[in-house]
């Protein structure tokens, strides 16, 4: 591959954000819910072209008031896997309503690992949806809204496929989560691959996901209408109002470089999907290059020969020029044609004999292929809290391009640091592909189950495993339930309840002062000092007649240094000045409160959420009463219970329900009782100077042992 330095047009392709493929034949049954929508009524809310526009304005609003109110935002609350643990998080995309039936078309990449779909229409209605399907081949997927009634105002697809390069189209959707947006560009290339002049053609497979590639199947559209993270799965539009592409890649940085999947395709997948969920595809197992180079003048190339695969077992090999299928002319001249013919060889039935004329340094034979029926989705994936990791279900595709010599077993993906796979004996690596538990069998999440329940005592569980072409074996002890972290026990020490300010000599000269010490900054509630009449500006000399020596003026723990040579109980005479004049304060020292360092949190599975106590300095720099009770959010997780609430690292947490919680022990009860109880669960929390409610939705605090 040529050097990025040296080329900068690869560097332009390598900013290119998202995935993108496709699939499913030309002849693909197409729903009867596809019609022409021209007659639909356009919602009260539309936008309505202003009289006077010039004709390319007025042909633009025309097109913005067909589509745009069939065009939704996406909210999705994804679950990815990091650290051995789930992370739920919330993401955005765009979409539009295609059938009367209500089904919304986008991409896969906006709906990949989703866990809840919300639709939010122009005039601000939100509605809950549901995936129907999904295909990552093609990046393209259907929701279906939910709570609105039916038939349904739609967009409809562009019958028409000839666009031609200067051809005026308009992007919509939500870039940044920004609905009811629109750009308008032009058509750049009606087919374009993603292969630089620059780059090897043989590259371009290689580039894509080993696991759930995309990109093979057709050629973008590549227009210069501006998209930006969020206008994923939105509509191109032409200005007849009827959708010519879905648009699914553009730079990050600048809008001048955008391209979508043609509507043609985009219709025949959607059709499929609604039909049956999911696209079925058949692979002969080669990868294709186009004639570019080669000096043959018809055929298309033999790129890459899957092992064991059907191609394989016909005796094509590396080289080969296949001229025919079936009869049927195959002719790549250009890279850009190479999509089409894999989509030809995608559609073929599984186990039909098909018939291919190959040529080769020894002249042209027939060859017949049996296609096999290619692998779907990637295996499933999943965190498993008690042996802290998260694994994926390997598929015999997974394991064939990882040269696995097993094609089933759950490889590890992740592991949480600390955790039971993490400190087995030995470690579990990244990587491995688990085979069996104390003998018995994995494959699936599900096979994990008997080892989800707690089961006291803990004992350790032999693990087999496949890592680095080795068959190994650990012994792994399970943890089950919330993770506490105890800090290390802390001596209290003698404590004056004050903070200071360090005044050396020099700056005390300045200060006009008379003398150098520690200059009280802040009196503590219960403080001993304050206690004895001691506040804030008066300067502290000297302890039990030893001077207090401020070194410098940055060092202010000295102060709590010599405090802390004496023991709690000691009376102690402080002295120091105020307005110039000598003062004693005779005190009897105290313990200190325990630092935040010291305080005991737990990560809380049930809310995705870090708790920890509520202590002194807590309590102080919000100006609670000290009989306050409660817990402080450390961390939320965006896409946990807690995050969708809006709770916030800094809360304090005082009510669950109608329970009280005064501890980290009260926090799991609480929640398991207030969610027994309903469908939302209130929660009273302290945030700045005010007392609010917050709102967790049950169906978001996950199950736990």
């Amino acid at each position: 591959m040529p050097s990025t330095a040296r080329h900068p047009s690869v560097v332009a392709l390598a900013l290119l954000i998202a995935a993108a493929a496709f699939t499913v034949g030309a002849d693909a049954a197409r729903s009867a819910s596809f019609a022409p929508a021209t007659d639909a009524p356009v919602p009260s809310g539309a936008m309505a072209a202003a009289p006077g526009l010039a004709p390319g304005a007025a042909a633009i609003a025309r097109a913005r008031d067909t589509v745009m109110p069939h065009v939704v935002s996406i909210l999705v609350v994804r679950e990815d896997f990091e650290g051995g643990e789930p992370k739920l998080s919330v993401s955005s995309g765009s979409g539009t309503v295609v059938t009367a039936e209500g089904h919304i078309v986008t991409n896969a990449h906006v709906t990949a690992k989703g866990r809840s779909y919300r639709v939010v229409f122009g005039d601000g209605r939100e509605r809950e949806a549901t995936l129907v399907g999904q295909d990552n081949a093609s990046d393209l997927a259907v929701l279906r809204v939910r709570g609105e009634p039916v038939p349904m105002p739609h967009a409809r697809f562009a019958s028409r496929d000839d666009l031609r390069p200067g051809e005026t189209v308009l992007a919509m959707g939500a870039p940044w989560g920004l609905s009811n947006s629109l750009s308008a560009g032009v058509v750049n290339n009606p087919r374009r691959l993603l292969v630089s002049l620059f780059e090897d053609e043989a590259d371009y497979e290689s580039r894509l996901d080993d696991d759930s590639p995309t990109g093979r199947y057709y050629a973008w559209i590549q227009h210069d209408a501006a998209i930006a993270p969020g206008n994923s799965g939105g509509p191109l539009v032409d200005l007849d109002g009827a959708i010519v592409g879905v648009n699914t890649r553009g730079m990050l940085f600048g809008g001048d470089l955008a391209f979508a999947i043609p509507a043609s395709d985009v219709e025949a997948v959607v059709a499929e999907l609604i039909a049956q969920g999911q696209v079925r595809r058949s692979t002969l197992g080669l990868r294709l290059r186009s004639l570019r180079g080669s000096g043959a003048a018809t055929g298309v190339l033999v790129n890459a020969v899957e092992r064991d695969s059907p191609a394989a077992k016909a005796g094509l090999r590396p080289g080969d020029r296949l001229l025919t299928l079936d009869g049927a002319a195959l002719d790549a001249p250009q890279a850009v044609d190479v999509p089409a013919i894999q989509r030809r060889f995608a559609e073929l039935p599984p186990g039909l004999r098909v018939r291919l004329t190959v040529a080769s340094a020894g002249g042209e034979r027939g060859v017949t292929v049996v296609p096999e029926a290619e692998e779907g989705a990637p295996g499933a994936s999943a965190a498993f809290a008690p042996f802290g990791l998260a694994v994926q279900v390997l598929t015999p595709r997974m394991s064939e391009r990882r040269r696995l010599d097993v094609d089933a077993g759950l490889l590890v993906t992740s592991l949480r640091a600390g955790g039971p796979a993490t400190t087995a004996r030995p470690p579990l690596p990244v990587g491995a592909v688990l085979l069996s538990i104390d003998g018995q069998r994995v494959a699936t999440i599900d096979d994990l189950e008997p080892w989800r329940a707690a089961r006291r005592p803990a004992r350790p569980l032999v693990v087999a495993y496949l890592a680095g072409g080795e068959r190994r074996v650990s012994a792994l002890t399970p943890f089950w339930g919330d993770r506490v972290r105890e800090p290390l026990p802390e001596l209290p020490k003698a404590w004056a309840g004050v903070d200071v300010q360090p005044i050396p000599v020099s700056l005390a000269t300045v200060l006009g002062l008379g003398a150098p010490g520690f200059r009280i900054t802040r009196v503590y509630p219960g403080s001993a000092l304050g206690a004895a009449g001691a506040r804030v500006g008066d300067l502290l000399t000297a302890i039990d007649g030893v001077p207090l020596d401020a070194v410098n003026d940055s060092r202010p723990e000295l102060f709590a240094q010599r405090v802390s040579e004496f023991g709690i109980g000691d009376a102690v005479v402080f002295e120091g000045r105020r307005e110039g004049r000598v003062q004693r304060w005779r005190t009897t020292l105290v313990a200190s409160p325990v630092p935040l360092a010291g305080l005991r949190s737990t990560e809380v599975a049930m809310l995705r959420a870090q708790l920890r106590e509520l202590g002194f300095h807590d309590r102080v720099e919000r100006d609670l009463p000290a009989t306050q009770a409660g817990v402080v959010v450390q961390v939320v997780e965006a896409g946990g219970a807690a995050g969708l609430a809006h709770l916030r690292a800094g809360d304090v947490i005082v009510r669950i329900g109608g329970r009280a919680v005064d501890g980290l022990d009260s926090v799991r009860p609480a929640l398991q009782e207030a969610a027994r109880a309903g469908e939302r669960i209130a929660v009273e929390l302290i945030r700045g100077g005010e007392t609010r409610i917050a709102v967790i939705a049950r169906r978001w605090i996950p199950e736990t042992p």
